[in-house]
């Protein structure tokens, strides 16, 4: 039986990829709660603007 024993660095390179968007979608979501309401209100004033 012929099997490869070499260690992949496949696994360990996705893991840490996928910890890093994570990450940042972690954050991004964490700065949405916190300034969500001003975003709305900012993109609802230039959406407006646009109006008149």
């Amino acid at each position: 039986m012929n099997t490869k024993t070499e260690r992949s660095i496949r696994l360990p390179l996705v893991a840490t990829l996928a910890a890093a968007i994570a990450v940042v979608l972690l954050l991004a979501f964490r700065g949405w709660m916190e300034n969500g309401a001003e975003m709305f209100l900012a993109l609802a004033q230039s959406g407006l603007s646009w109006c008149f």
